[in-house]
């Protein structure tokens, strides 16, 4: 749990005052929501694309304690969204770099550097210290190993993820809220997101950050009062840059429901699983045969239910991931709940706009 309650001995010196007085005017601010920014200890994981306007954005608003874990060094590729860095910094350690980066923006600032990878060796070690962890990696094996450990210290963990022009993030674990294995299970066997594969433009990954940035603020200074359960997702590049929340829902018991969110996936990400996938479109034939995604079957969602169909299903499902389409998310919904019922594991596509 947050520990930044009490704040009865936190002191702003008289430059502190004079550096954040734009947002201690701020009625959801104000003097003690400024303290609690001073005394909030926040982990960074991963000093790269994300890491740097998260750090730089957390530092200017006066958050006291900053860790920093990452093992890379600067290479030119990184500059384009890395902000922090410059051509100077090349092949130096990346913590490093951002430790004295950082003291520059913000001298009051303590910086702890992490000059290493995140494991399962020495995970629960470094958490421990903080008070909320963010997720600035691009590794898969990272991320179930944050949300092991956050859930098992009762950590806070903000996610971010950045695919070309596409970012998703949530904030996890947060007033027994959903996990980041909820959103992605391990047995989906994802290979890593990388940048050097797909692309990235800096832009991206600086909108993620920002985002991830705000979260961690809201949190700490009181603003977030309820669980959030879901991801937000959006594409920068669409005209209206159409943001999308997919809930995920609790059932009677206070469980989480296995269906809205537990078995979503997007339209980036298919490739990166390892496995054979079969796609079932249900949408009508006329939609179907107009456009649709390659390697897809097209079964409508009124046949979706017979005896046949089902048979069908089966048969792929015995060497392949099933995955159901449709442009429509309530449509895939309600084929989702039945396939539940006869216990056939699958994902949903979100829907490509």
């Amino acid at each position: 749990m947050l520990n930044i309650k009490n704040t009865k001995e936190v002191k702003l010196s008289n430059q502190e005052y004079q550096n954040y007085s734009k947002q201690i005017v701020l009625e959801n601010i104000g003097i003690q929501g400024q303290k609690k920014l001073k005394k909030a200890k926040v982990l960074i994981i991963g000093a790269g694309g994300l890491g740097c306007p998260i750090m730089i954005y957390l530092a200017v608003s006066g958050i006291g304690n900053i860790g920093i874990i990452d093992a890379d060094k600067i290479e030119t590729s990184n500059l384009n969204r890395q902000i922090l860095y410059n051509t100077n910094d090349i092949k130096d350690f990346k913590v490093i770099s951002a430790q004295k980066k950082i003291k520059k923006i913000n001298n009051n600032c303590i910086v702890i550097k992490h000059q290493h990878k995140l494991n399962t060796e020495n995970s629960i070690e470094i958490i421990s210290h903080y008070d909320i962890v963010i997720d600035a990696t691009d590794n898969f094996k990272t991320r179930y190993v944050i949300d092991k450990i956050c859930y098992k210290l009762h950590k806070v963990y903000i996610y971010g993820a950045v695919d070309q022009f596409e970012g998703q993030i949530a904030t996890f674990n947060y007033k027994n809220g959903i996990r980041y294995k909820n959103l992605y299970k391990p047995e989906l066997l994802l290979e890593n997101n990388t940048c050097n594969r797909n692309g990235i433009m800096g832009i991206a990954t600086g909108y993620t950050g920002t985002l991830q940035a705000i979260e961690t603020i809201k949190i700490i200074v009181g603003l977030n009062k309820k669980c959030k359960n879901f991801l937000l997702a959006y594409d920068i590049i669409t005209i209206t840059n159409k943001k999308r929340k997919i809930y995920l829902k609790r059932n009677k018991n206070n469980q989480i429901n296995k269906l809205d969110l537990n078995n979503i996936i997007f339209n980036h990400q298919l490739n990166k699983i390892k496995h054979n996938v079969i796609i079932v479109d249900l949408r009508k034939n006329f939609d179907f045969h107009r456009k649709h995604i390659k390697k897809s079957i097209n079964i409508p969602i009124k046949k979706f239910k017979l005896h046949e169909t089902i048979k069908l299903i089966e048969y792929f499902k015995k060497t392949n991931n099933l995955i159901i389409y449709c442009n429509r998310l309530e449509r895939s919904i309600i084929a989702s709940r039945f396939l539940n019922k006869k216990n056939i594991l699958h994902y949903i596509l979100h829907p490509i706009e």
